[in-house]
């Protein structure tokens, strides 16, 4: 299987978590969540001029090996389905510089994937080899912060007013901590229609920047048991750095004639 596809894989699974925790239907990134005056937006990391970040995800228990194919009782299952052939513990460290450079290296198993993609060029490096690709292709489609927030992250904002919060700085910047569990967003799943329960334990911590609302850093953790009452669980984390760093550079790789 391609690289590529390994990344369409991930991104797929991670839409099934984010159904998970309470499916379609999303209210605007732009304002305000709910009516008591928290700010919580997905727009201001696409403004932010350069940074870093790290997205992982743990799948934390051999059960997953095991499951039926039927989810339908089992919100983590269809999960864990889509990602333990491919991926065990996996993470992706990742680099962009506005307007138009990134550079996101995955690993997983005993394997690295890097991409790099400045303007309308994308590269993509497997082992020691680079080879040239097409930017615009939609296998080049990547996990990235902006869709993390977007596809997960927009999915709690509803749920933050029914906690408070925490002041805490990540990494220099100044976040409002929030910790959200079963209690707040037990009621999630039916306002939003989707058709399956939280997992019997989740948890997702939440840090929002006090300027502009966007989350710094999430942590979701998740656990259940199957049919067969075997324990099952995950981890998914997301953290950025070096906010509008100057220092960060992007520049295409070097490639041999053989690489092209």
């Amino acid at each position: 299987m391609r690289p590529a596809i390994y990344l369409g894989a991930l991104f797929a699974g991670l839409a099934i978590l984010a159904a998970c925790a309470g499916g379609g239907g999303r209210g605007s990134p732009n304002q305000p969540s709910a009516a008591t005056g928290v700010t919580a937006s997905c727009q201001p990391i696409g403004e932010i001029q350069s940074y870093r970040y790290t997205i992982s995800l743990q799948l934390e228990s051999p059960a997953f090996q095991t499951s039926n194919g039927d989810s339908s009782d089992e919100p983590l299952s269809a999960f864990a389905d889509a990602l333990t052939a491919l991926f065990g513990d996996m993470q992706l460290e990742g680099a962009y510089v506005a307007p138009d450079r990134s550079q996101t290296i995955l690993r997983f198993q005993n394997e690295e994937v890097e991409l790099r993609v400045i303007g309308g060029q994308s590269w993509i490096r497997v082992g020691a080899t680079w080879q040239v690709q097409d930017a615009s292709s939609e296998d080049n489609t990547l996990l990235t912060p902006q869709s993390v927030c977007e596809e997960i992250v927009e999915e709690l904002f509803p749920s933050l007013p029914e906690v408070d919060s925490q002041p805490e700085s990540v990494n220099g910047v100044e976040t409002d901590y929030y910790r959200l569990d079963e209690a707040e967003l037990e009621t999630l799943p039916e306002l939003v229609g989707a058709t399956s329960a939280l997992p019997e334990n989740f948890v997702a911590d939440l840090w929002l920047t006090r300027e502009g609302g966007w989350p710094m850093r999430l942590r979701i953790t998740a656990s259940d048991t199957n049919e067969a009452g075997q324990p099952f669980g995950l981890e998914l984390f997301m953290e950025f750095r070096d906010i509008n760093d100057p220092n960060i550079e992007i520049e295409p790789p070097q490639i041999s004639p053989l690489g092209t």
